[in-house]
Parts: C-alpha cells; structure tokens; sequence
C-alpha cells in the first residue's frame, strides 16, 4: 500500500494493545462484557452513554482522544465538556430524543476549546426503564469534516462553472451579434457600391479616358474587397501601387504604357511586375495578365 492511501486510511486513534483484555477462552469473551468494552474502546467513532439530565456517564477512546483536556469529564453535562456551553445546544437531537423517546440524528460543530473544528454526525439513542421514561442516551458520533469539505469544495465549482458558463453564453451572444453587425455593414457597403459607386464610373466613361475609370474601378475593388470578400489573400499582398500596375496589366497595357500613365520609369513597372509575380507565387510559364484577369 503507498503512502498516500496508508495515510487516507489512517487510525482516527491507534487502540491501546499495552494493556489487552485478558480472557481465558474466546466463550468468556463473547458471552462477557469483554466483547462490548473491546468494541466501543476500539471503534473510531464516538461513543458516549449520557443520563436524562445530559451529565456523562460514559466516553469511549475515540471521545476522549477528541477531548483530551477533558479527563475529568465524567459527571459533567455534555454541552460544558463537549461545546464549552453553559446551557443546551440549541436543536440538540439528544434533547429531542428524551422529548420523542424516539431515536434522533443531525448534524453538529465539532469544537474544542472554543473553536471550530469540523462536523460531527451524532445518533441519539435513548434508554427506557420498564415505566417507558428515558434513563440514559447513547450518543454515537461519526465525523463527517471530509465529506462536508467535499461537498463545499463541489458546491463551489457547480457556482464556478455555472458563472463560466454564463459567461460563455455572454461571450457568444456578443460575437454573434458582432458577427451579424459586420455582415449588415458589408451588405450595406456591397449595396451601396452597386448602387451608387458604379453607375457615377459608368457615366465617367462617356465623360473621361475609359481606361483610368477602369483602373479607378479595379482600385477601389481591391478597397472594397475585405469587406465583401471578394479578394484571394495572395491578392491581398498587394500595395496599392502594385494594384494599379496589375490593374493595367490585367487591362493589356504595356510597361511603357503603364510607365507612362503612372509618370514613372518602365524600371519601376518591371520592378513592381517582378514583385507581384513574387507575392502571387507565379511560375515563370504562368501568363502574368491571363491570371489577373481570372483573379482581379
């Protein structure tokens, strides 16, 4: 056995073998009150027999290693020794066993000294005499600190997770509703080009060079584009100077063309040519305007 589960298993209190019960025969011991002191000595929970006025009458090994201070306990009402009282506990089952002449448990604060220790379960059995009054009552008390720990440890993550879950809930509500804010704007951004944007280059055609309103037109796709997703991310990779060469390429223009429309030397066009075969990761057999025009 490891050490861990040695120590879950630990004596509440180890029993005194120095001073066993001497028998002379297993019958003397079954048949006497060897048996009976043997068990409530033994056991690792609490015995103790109280008369009807709760002066005690009897502790077992288990209550006197829970109240060591308490050796000259016996005569003394239990709620002195036991919760440092000088009246009754209030809901005492044991009370409430001498009132019902009836058997009674709850659940009670372990103390010593004065300060809290854990939680005690205690069975309150009383003793009759032959007229039925109550004589004597033998409280049995387990301890129950480990469990009660457990089932407030449990308590607090059923409140911890039940906020987390709350909070999810409130996280997801908000992304959703992001989520439908930013496609009610990119649906009012697609409207309101189709709508406006190009019919105003349309009519700039019959009015300007057909050719600068298209490069306005693939420009202001590009613009528009990570808002309605129409755009491949390679294309996004573009700088806005790049776009318009690949615009006029995309159009059939030549780099002296596009040189001369943008007032820049035919060096930099090849340049920003070579740059854009590079971001658009294109092989050297690939036909730079045919796959602008399928991608543009």
């Amino acid at each position: 056995m490891s050490e861990k589960n040695r120590e879950d298993q630990r004596w509440v209190f180890t029993p005194d073998i120095k001073t066993p019960i001497s028998v002379k025969s297993e019958e003397q011991f079954l048949s006497g009150n060897h048996l009976f002191t043997a068990i409530l000595e033994s056991i690792q929970d609490g015995v103790s027999v109280l008369s009807a006025d709760l002066c005690i009458r009897y502790m077992n090994a288990s209550m006197k290693y829970w109240y060591f201070k308490k050796e000259d306990a016996l005569g003394k009402h239990c709620y002195q020794i036991y919760h440092n009282r000088k009246t009754p506990c209030k809901n005492c089952p044991t009370l409430a066993s001498i009132k019902t002449r009836q058997p009674q448990v709850d659940l009670v604060r372990y103390t010593r000294d004065g300060k809290d220790f854990g939680w005690q379960q205690l069975y309150a059995v009383p003793i009759l005499n032959p007229e039925g009054d109550v004589i004597l009552v033998i409280e049995y008390i387990r301890d129950i600190t480990f469990q009660k720990v457990m089932e407030e440890n449990l308590k607090n993550l059923e409140t911890r997770f039940a906020g987390l879950e709350q909070q999810n809930t409130l996280l997801l509500n908000a992304l959703d509703a992001r989520a439908q804010q930013t496609e009610a704007l990119e649906a009012t951004i697609s409207e309101n080009v189709e709508k406006y944007i190009r019919p105003s280059l349309n009519y700039l055609k019959h009015r300007v060079d057909e050719q600068d309103v298209d490069m306005v037109s693939s420009v202001l796709e590009r613009i528009v584009y990570p808002i309605t997703k129409k755009r491949e991310n390679k294309i996004s990779t573009l700088t806005p100077r790049e776009l318009q060469v690949a615009a006029m390429i995309k159009e059939g223009s030549t780099s002296k063309e596009i040189a001369d429309k943008l007032c820049i030397t035919k060096k930099a066009v090849d340049y920003h040519r070579l740059n854009i075969r590079k971001k658009l990761k294109l092989q050297r057999n690939v036909n730079l305007q045919v796959y602008l025009e399928a991608n543009l």
